[in-house]
């Protein structure tokens, strides 16, 4: 569930700090308070889009932090993980936090407990969190395409392995059909792609690249193109240690001397023994450098041998890739395209042969699709109408028609219409055609609440939902919430005292006006206070005895549900 939220420079807001709670979570306050704010920063936070002036006036940057509580979560929680742990975000098994903050010049900043993550990263996280529903999404419930992705959401796992292998069939059908394509030109452009392939191929081939010989040539040619460096050094050396020869006479003197004396003392053997092995090293190190030194003809040609190699990798790699594996993958890549276009009448016959038996797996498959979407739509269809008629659409029925394209589509051939019928009698019509406002959004609660106990959402958020009802209707709303806000948690904006009576959590947002700014802020409030704003909105101007009396009759009303 959402546990807290953290909201600095959106719009009138400065700074709040907000700890909702389990059950019913209701927002009231007067129109213009700033009730949509609160709204449009869980969504800031999730990554929509901002206009300029979302920013509040004055501030160099916005910031929204939400606190997710999942220790409730299924099935769901694993996923969660899954993606924490693909993108390197420390995991705890509690929560997770996810801030955004935006400076003035628009530019974005998104963590996840910490970590700086993409924009993808928290809506794949929040499509497993949270469910936010706002006038908006009134409109999307008239799309086809989001109502067959609420009956599949329904359907779940009878679905899922079908629609994987549809989906496979229909991926390759359409990579093959796009491959014929590309080699139906005329044979003479086919000719021509073939010389340059073959061109390109003999270059690499003729190459004979062998993997790290770039880096090897590389450090051959750094060595010997400073060898200028290196001989002043060792011919430095080489002058110290033997053109003067007080150094090695040195070492030869002292060694005739110790032996002389060696008879008074057996241990200066040791001292002897040392210079010994110094006199050695030094001519070891006389003989490597005379090598070394006279090998000038050998530098020459390794460094012209270098040099060469490195030119014709360098090239190699300006046209086919940036490293030496990157070369080889890409000649593999043009054999493979050159194979195909040398055999292209063998390969088009076989390409076509594999079409015709992709199209009949994606017939087999779709039309399991469609079988068992017609059989998920009568359920669905069934427990929406029921759903309904708990919503005060007593003659409502609901039904969904799944019918056939001339067309596949990356979902099956299967066209989805929501459709009902709000009258007695009446046969039922697409949604689009005959729902109202008051019944669109009873319709969406109808499918909210149903959906939510098959996807496992923990938090529905609820924005308007009381559009275009009232009286009984709007009793009938209040209690849906609340029966199902004690399965999940709820987070409802709403101007209807019915629908606020209900609540578990009663947060009142409102304006204040300092001495050159104004600014929203958000208050819980407890019974009593709860009270007065439930007769506030009763009343739609000054309480009186009789609208707080009603107030708190809906209120003990709402505490027996």
């Amino acid at each position: 569930m959402l546990a807290y939220l953290h909201v600095k420079n959106i719009a009138l807001i400065e700074e709040l700090d907000i700890d909702f709670n389990e059950g019913l979570n209701i927002l009231t306050g007067e129109t213009g308070a700033g009730k949509s704010i609160i709204l449009g920063s869980i969504h800031y936070v999730l990554g929509a889009k901002i206009k300029k002036d979302f920013i509040r006036t004055g501030a160099k940057e916005a910031f929204v932090e939400c606190v997710f509580d999942i220790r409730r979560l299924g099935p769901e929680k694993q996923e969660i993980h899954r993606i924490l742990k693909e993108n390197g975000v420390a995991d705890d098994d509690e929560s997770i936090i996810m801030n955004r903050k935006t400076a003035q010049n628009g530019r974005s900043v998104f963590r996840v407990n910490g970590e700086v993550v993409r924009q993808e990263v928290i809506r794949r996280l929040a499509a497993y969190l949270i469910d936010i529903h706002s006038q908006h999404e009134h409109q999307s419930l008239l799309s086809s395409k989001k109502q067959l992705q609420m009956l599949d959401r329904y359907i779940g796992e009878e679905l899922l392995s079908i629609q994987g292998q549809f989906s496979d069939a229909y991926k390759l059908h359409r990579h093959l059909l796009d491959s014929i394509n590309e080699d139906l030109y005329d044979d003479e452009k086919r000719r021509r792609e073939i010389a340059f392939l073959e061109f390109e191929i003999d270059e690499i081939v003729k190459a004979e690249l062998t993997l790290g010989e770039d880096e090897e040539n590389q450090k051959i040619f750094d060595r010997l193109s400073h060898r200028n460096k290196i001989i002043t050094v060792l011919s430095n050396m080489e002058g110290t240690f033997y053109d003067q020869p007080d150094f090695s006479s040195i070492v030869s003197k002292y060694i005739g001397e110790l032996n002389r004396v060696l008879a008074y003392d057996e241990e200066l053997s040791n001292f002897i023994e040392s210079l010994v092995q110094v006199e050695d090293i030094l001519n070891i190190i006389h003989h490597d450098l005379s090598n070394y030194l006279d090998d000038e003809e050998s530098y020459e040609e390794e460094l012209h041998n270098a040099e060469e190699r490195l030119n014709t990798i360098n090239s190699l790699k300006l046209k086919y890739g940036d490293t030496i594996e990157d070369i080889l993958t890409y000649k593999n890549k043009k054999e493979e395209e050159l194979a195909r276009l040398v055999h292209f009448e063998e390969n088009l016959l076989k390409t076509k042969k594999r079409l015709k038996e992709l199209e009949e797996e994606m017939k087999i498959f779709a039309g399991k699709l469609t079988a068992i979407r017609k059989k998920g739509a009568l359920k669905l269809g069934a427990n929406i109408t029921k759903a309904l008629k708990a919503l005060n659409l007593e003659h409502a029925e609901f039904g969904i028609s799944v019918e056939a394209l001339d067309n596949y589509t990356p979902s099956g051939r299967d066209h989805i219409v929501f459709m009902i019928s709000t009258n007695k009698g009446e046969q039922k019509k697409p949604l689009s055609d005959v729902a109202s406002g008051g019944e669109l959004s009873r319709v969406m609660l109808a499918i909210k609440s149903i959906l939510s106990s098959v996807d496992g959402v923990d938090t529905l958020v609820f924005d308007e939902i009381d559009s275009g009802i009232s009286g009984i209707t709007a009793q009938k709303v209040a209690e849906r919430m609340k029966t199902l806000s004690k399965e999940r948690q709820l987070i409802c904006i709403t101007h209807l005292p019915q629908i606020a009576a209900m609540s578990d959590c009663h947060f009142l947002i409102h304006k204040e006006t300092m001495s050159d700014f104004t600014v929203t802020m958000m208050k819980e409030l407890n019974h009593e206070e709860s009270v007065q704003e439930l007769a506030r909105m009763l009343s739609g101007a000054k309480t009186t005895e009789i609208t707080v009396a009603n107030a708190i009759e809906m209120k003990a009303h709402a505490t027996k549900m």
